[in-house]
């Protein structure tokens, strides 16, 4: 037997944008359960208060991580931030037709910086 798991879920409008910048706290490891809830309340909270609206699918996505002293990852740091995006629909999802590039790199920035582009033709 096959079951169709695809339910449609009403979004809030929020207005569509031709791209979003935007500058969150550096994020927790994945790992630091306690952490990563506080700081994806906090960023929620900003979100929140920014309304940077959001980007039509399909969208490339940069960020760009603060230097930091330490041993870090980037491809652990690149999933709380895009659940974060989709949680509160800046994109629509974070599977392969949707979120089409993913571009990450360390810089001389506070936080983590993250654009929102369109990618154009899939």
């Amino acid at each position: 037997m096959r079951f169709n798991l695809d339910v449609p879920v009403e979004r809030r409008q929020l207005k569509a944008k031709p791209a979003i910048k935007l500058q969150l706290e550096f994020p927790p490891p994945p790992t630091a359960l306690e952490a990563s809830r506080d700081w994806q309340a906090r960023s929620a909270d900003l979100l929140k208060a920014m309304r940077p609206g959001r980007v039509p699918e399909p969208v490339r996505l940069t960020l760009i991580y603060g230097e930091r002293p330490g041993r870090r990852d980037l491809d652990h740091l690149i999933g709380p931030v895009v659940a974060l995006l989709v949680r509160h629909a800046l994109i629509d999802s974070d599977h392969r037709g949707i979120l089409r590039e993913v571009r990450a790199r360390w810089g001389a920035c506070r936080g983590v910086e993250i654009t929102i582009e369109p990618a154009g033709a899939p």
